[in-house]
């Protein structure tokens, strides 16, 4: 039996919503110790962006099939496959080809999550609230009167950093660039949230008061990335995991000197690839449990189908959006 197989091919690289075109091939069913998922959700991240753009840190040989995340239920499964199961939802762990319909790929490459998790939340588990989890777990406890900061608050990380540090009990300070974000991030939990500039600032340092504030956390780089450095207190951690403003951050050696700062980056590949499996299964137990229950919130801002790539693609670069792109695979699916 074959399967009609449409996926996202990236053959030059260019403006993220010409640069990607649907296409169509036969795939056959798992061999020896492989399993075939059918793609559910996939969401547009920022890292899809910078691939098609040509600006990612790692870039695939081209042409590509592309797509940093998504998942998708177990169909079939080839001998000597034992620890997976057909009709098993399951998250791609280690793929980068994820924009299709079918993924012929080992059980190691994926990892099994609750069935009655929706699709299209299911499909954003991989990497912002991972990410978010591994952000707060720097190696430095947040004391119980202490603070954590962080900008573009409304991101997708920056919501799950929002529920995961209240689960640990730690407040946060969120920046956010629109003035209607505000309310939407206090009733995710946010402890303060304000605008992304001085006048914010001012503001959170006011209702801050003496208290610690111990961890930063960046997705932005420029000025925004100095605003929060700036607020951390004698000795803290400054984290950047993004660059959405594509500014470089630049550090007066007063931060270093006078106030000791530390300073690091943090890339969610490199832990999926050196982290014991137990870990990475435990980790993305306790982020599904958070999901289901309510406790963090993965906002959707639009859902396309893949026919419509280019249309999401511009969608996704749009500031406007209230949430997360998502390309839906079970529509026009035909074998």
């Amino acid at each position: 039996m074959l399967y009609n197989n449409r996926k996202i091919i990236l053959e030059k690289y260019g403006e993220p919503w010409t640069a990607a075109s649907l296409k169509s091939e036969s795939i056959s069913p798992p061999t020896k110790g492989e399993i075939l998922v059918k793609t559910s959700f996939v969401p547009i991240n920022p890292a899809d962006i910078n691939i098609l753009e040509g600006r990612y840190g790692t870039l695939p040989a081209l042409p590509a099939t592309i797509g940093t995340e998504g998942s998708g239920e177990v169909i079939a499964t080839g001998p000597d496959v034992a620890e997976i199961r057909e009709g098993d939802q399951v998250l791609y762990l280690s793929r980068t080809d994820c924009w299709q319909d079918y993924v012929s790929c080992t059980a190691k490459q994926v990892i099994k999550i609750p069935k009655n998790l929706p699709g299209k939340f299911a499909c954003m588990l991989k990497i912002n609230p991972a990410t978010a989890w591994l952000l707060l777990h720097q190696g430095n406890s947040i004391l119980p009167e202490g603070w954590i900061i962080q900008n573009a608050a409304n991101s997708g990380v920056g919501h799950a950093v929002i529920a995961i540090a209240r689960k640990l009990g730690v407040r946060t300070v969120n920046f956010v660039r629109r003035k209607e974000l505000i309310k939407p991030l206090l009733g995710a939990g946010g402890n303060i949230v304000v605008m992304d500039n001085d006048e914010g600032k001012n503001a959170a340092i006011e209702q801050i008061g003496d208290a610690p504030v111990e961890l930063a956390l960046n997705a932005v780089g420029g000025e925004s990335a100095l605003r929060i450095m700036s607020m951390l207190s004698e000795g803290g951690t400054h984290v950047t995991y993004g660059a959405m403003g594509k500014r470089p951050l630049k550090v007066p050696n007063s931060m270093l000197i006078f106030k000791n700062l530390k300073l690091k980056g943090m890339w969610l590949t490199k832990w999926l690839k050196s982290a014991d499996p137990r870990e990475i299964k435990e980790v993305y137990d306790l982020l599904s449990e958070l999901l289901l229950s309510g406790q963090m919130l993965q906002p959707i801002d639009s859902v396309y189908s893949p026919e419509n790539i280019s249309l999401a693609i511009k969608r996704a670069t749009e500031n406007s959006r209230s949430g997360k792109v998502l390309l839906d695979f079970r529509l026009n699916v035909s074998q």
